[in-house]
């Protein structure tokens, strides 16, 4: 029994293309006939699509299963026909197909790969990480994965049946920058200076008088400089003064003929 026409998958993961910006598509298509999904909506959670992929794939209905993620996109990267053609001829001959449009939160490919093993024996299992979709040239990028997710279609083709499961996670939101409060940063500087006094104030309690005090700078060593040369300059001065010898009769009244001479 064919789930749903490949048309109809592929509007289906695009007509809510816009509703949330943080989930991602998800497709999954056999070449064998599998049972009816638990719910047919396009808005789940990724535990609800992963217990949903569990229920359509406990009989192992194939021997082999690619499972493709694709980081970063959205339903909406997949509305173009031309981005994903090889994704879009190997949907068009599936048997059974089982969709949803938009996946809140992200799948794990490796849970689901590891049930896959646990369910089935000896199953093949192939394993594609493409590149992540960048914020510009989206079609590009996708354009360049279909390629070479169409390579290894080309190889589960040529071998018979196949499972495929191609799982996105959602897009990265990118950070914004929110300013703190400024009572929030005064706050925290009063702390930060208050943690710095307390460890200065600790780490100089303990020290000797000596180390712990200053009793000598530039401004002293300078003022004994100077006082030194000036005590000098002094005491030479004093010293000079202090050597002078004068004869005590300088000092007496001439009384000799030459100065009655200079008296007439």
């Amino acid at each position: 029994m064919r789930l749903l026409s490949t048309a109809a998958a592929l509007a289906a993961c695009c007509a809510s293309a816009q509703a949330f910006s943080d989930t991602s598509p998800f497709i999954m298509w056999s070449t064998a006939k599998l049972e009816s999904p638990p719910t047919s909506d396009q808005l789940q959670s990724n535990g609800e699509v992963h217990t949903s992929i569990e229920k359509l794939l406990a009989d192992c209905p194939t021997e082999r299963y690619l499972i493709v993620s694709q980081p970063n996109v959205h339903a909406s990267d997949l509305l173009p026909n031309d981005v994903a053609s090889n994704l879009d001829r190997s949907v068009r001959k599936a048997q059974s197909m089982y969709t949803v449009a938009e996946v809140a939160g992200q799948l794990d490919t490796k849970t689901v790969s590891a049930y896959i093993r646990r369910a089935c024996e000896k199953p093949f299992i192939d394993e594609l990480e493409l590149t992540a979709l960048p914020s510009a040239n989206v079609a590009e990028t996708l354009k360049k994965n279909d390629e070479e997710f169409g390579m290894v279609l080309e190889q589960f083709e040529r071998e018979g049946s196949y499972t495929v499961i191609y799982a996105g996670s959602p897009r990265e939101t990118p950070k914004t920058y929110t300013a703190d409060f400024q009572e929030a940063v005064h706050t925290e500087l009063k702390r930060s200076l208050h943690g710095l006094r307390q460890r200065a104030d600790n780490s100089t309690r303990n020290l000797p008088l000596f180390e712990k005090y200053q009793y000598f700078s530039p401004g002293i060593f300078m003022g004994l400089v100077s006082l030194v040369v000036l005590m000098s300059i002094l005491y030479a001065g004093i010293s000079a003064v202090a050597s002078l010898e004068v004869p005590y009769g300088a000092f007496d009244k001439e009384m000799g003929p030459a100065a009655q001479k200079k008296q007439q």
